[in-house]
């Protein structure tokens, strides 16, 4: 289960780019529909509790239940618009989230990219303090790539979120990737 450190009464900046304690949660691009520029969002590392993913961090591999090798990326957001109910990932109102993951000397995946995600409708679930959790997306490592191989190599990360009503929210995340032992 993750644990949210977001306060009751968080304010971030109106332009997505940090939560109420200064830290960076992400840039907004250039608004291109004319829409303005609603909530924020962040994204984590970790399939058990949150880990932020800061610019420069560890991008770990985890094995899930079932033995396969995957980065786990827990989402958080508040103040955008969610459908009602907010798990109803065929609403028009559902958040659409695109990501990209580079990874040095392996972006031979869809688009020039290790693993490229995209239109993937996000059902956050709604926190007591009102802010919004998606427990993770499962960024799943080919079968035929030894986690083993990627361990220290950069990777650059990109997810948009594309909340209804809003421009995109844009994460850039320079990051280097970390092995996990697939006996812890």
């Amino acid at each position: 289960m993750l644990v949210s450190a977001i306060g009751c009464g968080a304010q971030p900046q109106v332009d997505g780019t940090s939560s109420s304690d200064g830290t960076d949660v992400g840039t907004t691009e250039t608004p291109t529909t004319g829409e303005p520029v609603v909530g924020w969002f962040d994204v984590g590392w970790g399939d058990l509790q949150w880990h932020p993913l800061e610019d420069g961090g560890t991008l770990k591999v985890v094995w899930g239940g079932q033995g396969a090798a995957m980065f786990p990326l827990p989402i958080r957001g508040a103040e955008f618009v969610l459908p009602d109910p907010p798990d109803d990932y065929t609403s028009e109102l559902a958040p659409i989230l695109d990501l990209q993951l580079d990874i040095e000397g392996h972006n031979d995946g869809v688009g020039g990219h290790f693993k490229r995600i995209a239109n993937y409708p996000i059902t956050f679930a709604v926190l007591p303090d009102g802010s919004y959790e998606y427990i993770y997306l499962a960024v799943l490592l080919p079968d035929e790539i030894d986690p083993a191989i990627l361990d220290g190599l950069p990777a650059h990360l990109s997810v948009q979120l594309r909340p209804y009503g809003s421009a995109p929210l844009v994460i850039e995340r320079d990051l280097v990737v970390a092995d996990a032992d697939p006996s812890e």
